[in-house]
């Protein structure tokens, strides 16, 4: 392990934090809220205070840095992260709680969203919902760029799943191709960001809701902290952000085709037509379990997003049987999006390579092939997306069991094991809000697991990893 290296990227991207940060501070001050105002006051100094104490005093890196460098800063990236952007939750607001100020920093940094802090009337500072916000756009240019980059290049569930045209492994040191990845994500989420807030603007939503609904569409989350129950917006601004909700699905499925001027390209992409394909089936589910067609449209595009922004009401949804209701959230989005589940890219991997295997049935000699995105793919892709269900499915029952030994009902464990995994605030609904401490840091754990896509934490279990 370059130790070097890791340390002085993680300083810099706490500055990045600090920068996040700059809103809420202002949104603070300007309210008048002075309490939030020394919170972020004391993240901020003391971010800035240990950050460029590293800069300083550590030596610049005598080697070049690997991907399995890169993969060690983003898994104490993840777990280091909510420590510190959870301080404003329990200085900032009325609570005395360090594990659930961690809690909803992780829920927001993850975007899976749900709160777990009890306010006074549900009157949150309006300062915290922005912080809240920040956290999630985080999170969400995070959880791309670490997709587009380090993933990528550590073939993580096969080739071809994480591989786009923005990076490609230097030949220096690793981390001096990521920004190139980052700045591009950035600039994409912000476009969709200014374009979405914008059409719902002009269809009469509130500036502060048409914010905060745009920014939980794109990364997939819950901005505000009742959004699991909160009313829905009126049929043309739920349209539009139902659109919103498909561009933060899709991510970079999406957005790069779009970029360079090629529509067809985006609406042909396999990962596209398979959402679309797997709407349908789940709106059949939705009108079985006695929803009507535009319920059931509301509801699978909110679940398959993983998101649990709510398009019609939220009550509806009750009707739906739970392993019909955890379904959409298993599957997810895009591998290259802010979306949790398993990713369609990988059922499209496994989809493709039974078809191979029933083609052969007549023709045992005969050699066939399969692609994706243009790749051609071998038995090696079909045997990571294999491994990775694997340890997909493992870590569900682990954390399931766990879940049980710690008092939750059977139900309760379901909805909190796939619903962290997943990073679905939906799938948790509000068990999260009476959990015991123990309970919450399993919680924690489980949808920084999910983040990482289960197996590139596996690395970080070894002493050899982090002595190489």
């Amino acid at each position: 392990m370059n130790y070097a290296s890791v340390v002085r990227v993680l300083a810099f991207l706490f500055l990045v934090v600090v920068i996040t940060a700059v809103p809420s501070v202002f949104m603070s001050i300007a309210a008048g809220e002075s309490s939030q105002t020394f919170a972020f006051g004391a993240m901020i100094l003391s971010i800035i205070v240990v950050s460029s104490s590293v800069l300083l005093l550590t030596p610049k890196p005598k080697r070049k840095a690997r991907p399995s460098d890169a993969l060690g800063t983003v898994i104490l990236w993840w777990f280091l992260t909510p420590l510190v952007t959870g301080m404003p939750f329990i200085l900032g607001v009325e609570n005395t709680s360090v594990i659930s100020a961690i809690h909803e920093a992780t829920a927001c940094l993850t975007t899976t969203g749900q709160s777990v802090i009890a306010v006074h009337n549900n009157e949150w500072p309006i300062s915290l919902v922005v912080w809240r916000g920040m956290l999630h756009l985080l999170g969400g240019l995070a959880t791309i760029t670490t997709a587009a980059s380090v993933l990528a290049a550590l073939n993580l569930g096969g080739p071809g799943i994480h591989r786009t045209v923005l990076f490609t492994v230097p030949e220096t040191s690793f981390f001096d191709a990521v920004p190139r990845v980052a700045r591009m994500v950035t600039l994409l989420m912000v476009v969709s960001l200014l374009a979405l807030f914008s059409a719902l603007v002009f269809m009469g939503v509130p500036a502060e809701r048409a914010l905060g609904d745009a920014v939980s569409a794109l990364t997939t989350g819950l901005v505000h902290p009742q959004g699991i129950m909160r009313a829905p917006l009126d049929t043309g601004p739920s349209i539009i952000l139902g659109f919103g909700l498909l561009f933060g699905a899709m991510g970079l499925a999406l957005w790069l085709p779009l970029r360079d001027g090629k529509p067809i390209k985006a609406i042909t992409d396999p990962e596209v037509m398979l959402f679309v394909g797997l709407l349908v089936v789940f709106i059949a589910f939705a009108v079985a379990s006695d929803l009507n067609v535009t319920e059931g449209l509301s509801w699978a595009l909110s679940a398959l997003s993983t998101s649990g922004l709510s398009l019609s009401d939220p009550a509806d949804y009750n009707r739906i049987p739970l392993p019909v209701l955890v379904l959409p959230a298993l599957i997810g989005g895009s591998a290259l999006s802010a979306a949790g589940g398993v990713k369609i890219a990988r059922f499209i991997v496994l989809a493709r390579r039974a078809g191979q295997e029933f083609r052969q049935l007549g023709y045992r000699r005969s050699i066939l092939g399969f692609r994706f995105r243009d790749r051609e793919l071998n038995e090696r892709s079909v045997i990571g997306v294999w491994v990775y269900l694997i340890g997909y499915i493992l870590a569900i029952f682990l954390t399931m069991a766990a879940f049980s030994f710690m008092g939750q009902d059977f139900i309760a464990s379901i909805r909190l094991s796939i619903g962290s995994l997943t990073n679905s605030a939906a799938v948790l609904g509000n068990h999260p809000m009476d959990l015991p401490d123990t309970a919450q840091a399993l919680t924690i754990f489980t949808m920084i697991l999910g983040r990482l896509e289960v197996l590139a934490l596996i690395p970080a279990l070894s002493i050899s990893f982090w002595r190489g």
